[in-house]
C-alpha cells in the first residue's frame, strides 16, 4: 500500500486544513501540530459521534459483504433482472478514471475501489467502518493494487484540498449520510473543474415504491430513498451540471460533471 502523503493527493489537517506529512505511526500537521493516528496502515481522521447508520452494523457485515450472502443478492433484489451484471463497470465508465486521482466515498470493503484502481493513478477509499476498511486494505494488497489508500474519514468533512480529485465515486452510500446536501457539497469542492462524480443509490421505484418499505429503511438504517428529480435538483443546486440517470428497479445510477 502506498504512503498517503506520496500520492498525487495530500490529505489535510482536520484542525487547520494545512497539508499533512508522514511521521512514524501518524500523519502530522507541521502548521498546528495536530496528528492523525495511523493504525494497521489506516489513517483515522476524526469521526462523527452520531450517524444514522452505525459503523458497527457494517463492521459486522464486513466478512460477508461481497459474498452471495449479502451484496450480490441485495443488488439483484434492488435492481431486478435488467440491472447491469456488474454495477462497478457502469460507474467506472461514467468517471473515465484512466490516469486520474480518484476518491471512493464510503468505499466499504473496497469492491469498487479495486476496480477503479486498475486504471487510476491513485484511489483514496474512505469509510467510517474500520472492519470494512481493514478488509478493503487487505483485498487491495491481495489484488496488487498498490495505488490504493484507505482511511477512516467523514464524508461530510473531507480532509482534502479544493480541486484535489479528477473523479469521485459513491457506490450505494449517498442514501446513508446524515447530511446529504453537505456531503454532496464536499464532493463538489474536492473535484477539479470538469471532474465527475458517479455512483449508485436507492430510488423510490420498484420494490421501494411503497411508503412502508421506505419507512422501514429509514428506521433501521437511517436510509433515505430518493425521488429522481429531487436528487437532480440537489446536484444542480450544489453546482453540478450534465446530470444523468439510469434506473433499474430501485437501483439509481447517477453521474454529473462539475
Amino acid at each position: 500500500m502506498v504512503d498517503p502523503t506520496q500520492t498525487g493527493v495530500t490529505p489535510t489537517c482536520p484542525a487547520c486544513e494545512a497539508p499533512l506529512a508522514s511521521r512514524a505511526d501518524a500523519l502530522h500537521c507541521p502548521a498546528c501540530s495536530e496528528t492523525v493516528p495511523v493504525v494497521d496502515g489506516i489513517p483515522r481522521f476524526p469521526a462523527p459521534v452520531e450517524q444514522p447508520a452505525s459503523p458497527s452494523v457494517f463492521d459486522a457485515l464486513a466478512s460477508i459483504y461481497e459474498t452471495p450472502l449479502w451484496f450480490p443478492a441485495l443488488y439483484r433484489l434492488t435492481g431486478g433482472p435488467r440491472a447491469p451484471i456488474d454495477d462497478r463497470a457502469t460507474i467506472v465508465e461514467a468517471l473515465d478514471v484512466a490516469g486520474a486521482d480518484v476518491l471512493d466515498v464510503a468505499c466499504g470493503t473496497g469492491r469498487l475501489t479495486r476496480v477503479l484502481a486498475a486504471d487510476a493513478a491513485a484511489v483514496w477509499g474512505i469509510d467510517l467502518s474500520l472492519e470494512m476498511l481493514r478488509r478493503a486494505r487487505r483485498d487491495a494488497t491481495r489484488d496488487g493494487r498498490d495505488n490504493v489508500v484507505v482511511a477512516r474519514m467523514n464524508a461530510e468533512e473531507l480532509c482534502f484540498e479544493d480541486e484535489a480529485f479528477e473523479g469521485v465515486a459513491c457506490g450505494w452510500a449517498l442514501h446513508l449520510f446524515a447530511d446529504i446536501p453537505t456531503t454532496v457539497a464536499e464532493i463538489h469542492r474536492v473535484l477539479v473543474p470538469d471532474g465527475r462524480v458517479a455512483g449508485t443509490t436507492l430510488s423510490a421505484d420498484g420494490p421501494l415504491a411503497l411508503p412502508a418499505t421506505q419507512y422501514g429503511l429509514k428506521q433501521t438504517l437511517g436510509a433515505h430513498v430518493f425521488e429522481r428529480e429531487a436528487l437532480r435538483d440537489l446536484l444542480l443546486e450544489s453546482g453540478f451540471r450534465r446530470v444523468q440517470f439510469e434506473r433499474y428497479g430501485a437501483a439509481l445510477f447517477f453521474s454529473a460533471a462539475k
